[in-house]
Parts: structure tokens; sequence; C-alpha cells
């Protein structure tokens, strides 16, 4: 019954969420995506794990344990340390040390976790300046 109510709580966010970015209104685009692209997104997807929440609710009892705990609470650490050092370190760097740190919370050694970083920062980068053609912070400790 508690996942159900928080599942419900998630939606009411979710469409809150979208309501708010769907109101987003910049007088000019300087990017091709916009504004708006990744609130709604973030809302959709909210959306679409509440709806499983309160579909199949019995699955993350069995595995959530204080082990499970712990991990998830290090991973909203992570996703703080994430946003707080994004501008100061840039894209590359920033998402470099985080996902080295998920890749290690999720059981890689520490050499396939730097590699893996290693790739998602340059895929990532890649994808989101030429692809996307997105600023991506260069980092004020390099001088962007």
């Amino acid at each position: 019954m508690a996942d159900r109510c928080f599942s419900l709580a998630l939606m009411v966010l979710a469409v809150a969420l979208g309501a708010a970015a769907w109101q987003l209104d910049v007088p000019f685009q300087y990017e091709p995506v916009g504004p708006k692209a990744i609130p709604l997104i973030l809302a959709v997807l909210l959306l679409a794990t509440a709806l499983w929440l309160a579909i199949r609710p019995d699955r993350l009892k069995e595995a959530y344990g204080r082990g499970l705990f712990v991990r998830h609470l290090v991973v909203v650490l992570c996703l703080l340390a994430y946003a707080w050092s994004f501008e100061l370190l840039g894209f590359v760097l920033s998402t470099w040390l985080v996902g080295t740190l998920f890749a290690r919370l999720f059981g890689l050694d520490w050499g396939r976790a730097l590699v893996y970083a290693a790739a998602l920062g340059g895929v990532g980068h890649l994808v989101m300046s030429w692809l996307l053609e997105l600023n991506v912070p260069v980092g004020t400790v390099f001088g962007g």
C-alpha cells in the first residue's frame, strides 16, 4: 500500500513538472532542443516509473535492504556532487569522476570503471556538442 501511495505522489510530481516545463517560454532559442525538452523528458520518465511502481510494487520490497539503501544514498550524494562540479570541472571531467564512482558502486573493478567512465564522458560530449549542437561546459578551471 505504501508503494502505491508513493507512486501516486510521484505521479502528481510528474504532472506538476510537466506542466511547469510546458510553460517555459524563452524569447530566443539558443539551442536546437530548447529548454523544454529536458524537464519534459524527466516528467515522462518519472510518470512511467511511477506507473510501473503502482502496477508491480512487490518487486522492490524483496530486493531492498540496508546495503541497497546505503548505495542509493551514495548515488544521491554523487549526483549532488555532479551538479555542483558540472560548471567548475566541465562535462567530461565531472562525468568521468561520477561515472567511475557509479561503476564502482555497481560492481566494476577500478580499471574497467575508469575506462567505462572515460568512454561515457567522451561519447557523451561528442553526442551533445556535435550531434545535438548543445553548449557543453568546458569547466571554469580550464578557462571555459
